[in-house]
């Protein structure tokens, strides 16, 4: 009789021990997805902000100089569909504290920070006075350079040198608007050749200097 009543009593033991077995296995659970979740979060984080000052991605020219243009029209349909970032995760995208883009509330996730350098194209005109001689050396570096070139009646502009190197020639003359590539790398320095001496208005320079300046990247992720 006692062996019997004690049967329920260990079905209800073993019912208990299980229920709690369960309940451990599920603790532990949350506190592996719990420990878990920084790390993936700033691998993802990590990511991203390669992704941003790579030269493949969509803001840099170099690796981590970034185009200012670029930076300003940083979106969100930027953030999934250049740089991968899935839908139902939130970044934010800020740069010297200011933010860019937020996809979502990221109080909760991984930030990092990497110094940029952010490059801005701004054109400068420039109207030779050909004092002296018909070269010009431009003031500020460029990588590309228009030319108009509207010469005086009776003056023929037959070539266009930077450096040693003929970038226009026609010897019949040179009139209208030109577009010249020239190297970022070196100063610019043009020459003329033409049937006299040139005078303030015969030619017309539009140049595309460089202004950097250096900021900080903070992007943040909460996946």
């Amino acid at each position: 009789m006692r062996a019997q009543l004690s049967l329920p009593a260990l079905g209800l033991a073993f019912l208990v021990l299980t229920s709690v077995a369960v309940l451990g296995v599920a603790v532990a659970d949350t506190a592996a997805v719990s420990a878990e979740r920084p790390a993936l979060d700033r691998q993802a984080t990590v990511a991203l902000s390669d992704r941003l000052v790579s030269p493949d991605g969509p803001l840099a020219v170099r690796q981590n100089v970034l185009d200012a243009s670029a930076v300003e029209t940083l979106n969100r349909t930027t953030l999934h569909t250049t740089c991968g970032l899935r839908a139902d995760v939130a970044a934010e995208v800020t740069l010297d504290g200011e933010t860019l883009v937020a996809t979502g509330d990221t109080d909760g996730g991984t930030s990092i920070e990497r110094l940029v350098v952010v490059e801005q194209r701004r054109n400068r005109t420039l109207t030779p006075p050909f004092a002296g001689s018909n070269n010009v050396t431009l003031p500020r570096r460029t990588n590309r350079l228009d030319l108009a070139i509207r010469p005086s009646q009776n003056i023929t502009i037959s070539t266009a040198r930077v450096g040693n190197r003929v970038v226009l020639h026609n010897e019949s003359g040179l009139r209208g608007n030109f577009t010249v590539g020239v190297s970022r790398l070196e100063t610019t320095r043009l020459s003329f050749e033409s049937s006299a001496r040139l005078s303030t208005g015969d030619v017309s320079l539009t140049y595309y200097p460089v202004e950097s300046r250096k900021a900080r990247l903070g992007v943040t992720v909460d996946g």
